[in-house]
């Protein structure tokens, strides 16, 4: 009896020992599946990183070709007219950054490019920096804009401006400005409403 007792306590030790050593088989077994599991989503997430770093520096090389067609070939009949040109797209510029007090100083460069020849625009360039009110100076910008299309026109011999118009500017009476991009920044409402307007036409040599 003692000895069939024995043998059964023997036998339930051993089978106990192999289930801990099937036990410990099983968790190494997971931990390096998990292991391998881990290692090919970090494979698949590097492979999606360069996919899309790509697919960016792709679309980045686009959006300069793009730019470079817009402005690389711009130039005017003299060097008054291409300072002319510089000095109300720097005020485009401010006005798109609502910037009153750059805008003002390059209003008033814009102003001292003029000569009695220009009175008109001199006059107007002046009445868009004698004021530092954002809403003013939109404003005096915008008439200055229709009256400088017929000087553009006459000085423009290579490249392309885009007359830009925003229907909302001015409770709803509209603005144009002239851009030498064909994307739109419009100067009338900056981050407010950035995209707000379309191409209505260019002026070309």
């Amino acid at each position: 009896m003692k000895k069939t007792v024995k043998f059964m306590s023997i036998a339930l030790l051993a089978l106990s020992l192999a289930s801990c050593g099937d036990d410990k088989k099983s968790d190494k077994d997971a931990e390096v599946e998990l292991e391998m599991d881990h290692a090919m989503d970090e494979s698949m997430e590097m492979d999606e990183m360069d996919e899309m770093g790509e697919m960016n520096h792709a679309t980045s090389e686009k959006a300069a070709e793009a730019m470079n067609e817009d402005t690389a070939a711009l130039a005017f009949t003299d060097e008054n007219a291409m300072a002319v040109w510089k000095a109300y797209n720097a005020v485009r510029e401010a006005l798109v950054a609502t910037d009153a007090a750059k805008a003002k100083q390059e209003a008033a460069q814009l102003a001292m490019i003029f000569s009695e020849d220009n009175a008109k625009l001199k006059a107007m360039a002046e009445g868009i920096a004698k004021t530092e009110d954002v809403a003013a100076q939109r404003e005096a910008f915008s008439k200055f804009s229709n009256a400088v299309e017929a000087y553009f026109k006459n000085t423009i011999n290579a490249g392309t401006l885009y007359k830009q118009h925003c229907p909302m500017a001015f409770s709803g009476e509209g603005a144009d400005w002239f851009s030498n991009e064909s994307a739109i920044k419009n100067p009338y409402f900056g981050d407010k409403m950035l995209n707000c307007g379309s191409v209505t036409a260019t002026i070309t040599q």
